[in-house]
């Protein structure tokens, strides 16, 4: 099988990666330096945050092995001008790096600010709506209240228009009765007691004589007397019939005057009724009015509490919205201090080592890796 083209020029690839590799370790394990410390370094080097431009920082990590690597009491001044350089820019990153944490710490004290002062919001929110549920009760209370005397207006009323009407009726009763009474005496009893109707006319009249002394409740006796005493001829009457016939005249006599006293009694009693009527619908009237007034107080009330319940709901959802943010902030503050922290005693703490470290310091390792390797 004829061989894959590009298959020679990507083992030769690898195997000049692998003499890089190799060359690389071996400068660094002839400098004494660990290639932990070094990949430290170029992770440093390497960091998103950096702001030096890529060109310089793969500069930098290209000139490690030469200079940085380079024991201290060993380099010379290219070398340590590099070792500031790397310095510079790490400590940069650094500073991006702190920047970033106080970024993250500034926005989780922003958000628990605004928490608190939205709790604050919620707390006055939930006042406001005890406050409306308690006006909005005390407003149904006065409502009940005067609904209750406006039933009760309205019963005085229709007590005090019955008894207008039972007087007014009684008064027209009367009225009507005296003026039958009137008109009996001055008509029918005149008449018959004169004897100026005979016959028919005269038993016409009698019927109506008789009707009211019925109705006004003579004795039976003077009534069963009545017809014959009263309807003879005034020459032709007896003792008897005379007494008869008098004590009709003064029974509906009296009758009349019993009436007339009635009435002229009963007249203040009618007006005290009709003042009684007009005092219970005038104080009807205010009652409605002021029933009015309190059922326009409870229903502004009621949207008073509903308006506090939806501004307390409307808080509490903000409330709530801040906790995923606080969370997140949070979590993003605790990122931001252990990429701080992984940084500073990972990348800077290599740095340093490499920085500080000496060949008296590789002779006593390798002293100490000979004594290691005879025991």
């Amino acid at each position: 099988m004829a061989p894959k083209r590009g298959t020679k020029r990507a083992a030769s690839g690898t195997e000049a990666m692998t003499d890089e590799a190799k060359k690389m370790k071996e400068t660094l394990r002839n400098y004494g330096v660990s290639k932990a410390w070094y990949d430290g370094v170029v992770e440093g080097l390497e960091s998103p945050v950096a702001e030096d431009p890529l060109s310089v920082r793969q500069m930098l990590i290209a000139m490690l092995p030469e200079g940085l690597c380079v024991p201290a009491d060993q380099r010379h001044a290219y070398q340590t001008t590099h070792v500031k350089m790397v310095s510079e820019t790490l400590q940069k990153v650094i500073c991006k790096l702190e920047e970033k944490l106080a970024a993250a710490s500034a926005e989780v004290s922003r958000i628990e600010g605004s928490k608190e002062e939205l709790q604050h919001k919620v707390s006055a929110a939930e006042e406001a709506t005890a406050g409306a549920a308690e006006r909005e009760r005390s407003c149904k209370v006065r409502l009940a209240d005067v609904t209750r005397t406006v039933i009760s207006c309205k019963e005085e009323l229709s007590s005090a228009e019955t008894a207008q009407r039972e007087k007014a009726s009684a008064r027209e009763n009367a009225l009507q009765e005296k003026a039958q009474v009137e008109a009996v005496l001055a008509e029918e009893f005149r008449l018959l007691c004169a004897g100026e109707v005979q016959g028919e006319e005269a038993q016409a009249h009698y019927v109506k004589l008789e009707t009211l002394a019925k109705q006004i409740g003579f004795e039976a006796s003077l009534l069963t007397a009545l017809p014959t005493s009263i309807l003879k001829e005034p020459a032709s009457r007896g003792s008897f019939d005379a007494m008869v016939v008098a004590q009709l005249g003064e029974g509906l006599t009296k009758r009349l005057s019993t009436l007339q006293e009635h009435l002229q009694a009963s007249e203040p009693e009618a007006t005290a009724a009709e003042q009684a009527v007009e005092t219970a619908k005038k104080e009807l009237q205010a009652a409605r009015e002021q029933q009015q007034v309190e059922a326009e107080k409870y229903e502004a009330a009621q949207e008073l509490r509903a308006t506090a319940e939806l501004a307390r709901s409307k808080a509490q959802a903000e409330v709530a919205q801040q906790e995923p943010l606080l969370r997140q902030a949070v979590q993003a503050r605790l990122e931001a201090e252990t990429e701080v922290e992984s940084f500073k005693n990972h990348n800077w703490a290599s740095f340093e080592k490499l920085r500080d470290h000496s060949s008296a310091q590789k002779a006593v390792e390798a002293q100490m890796e000979a004594a290691e390797a005879g025991a």
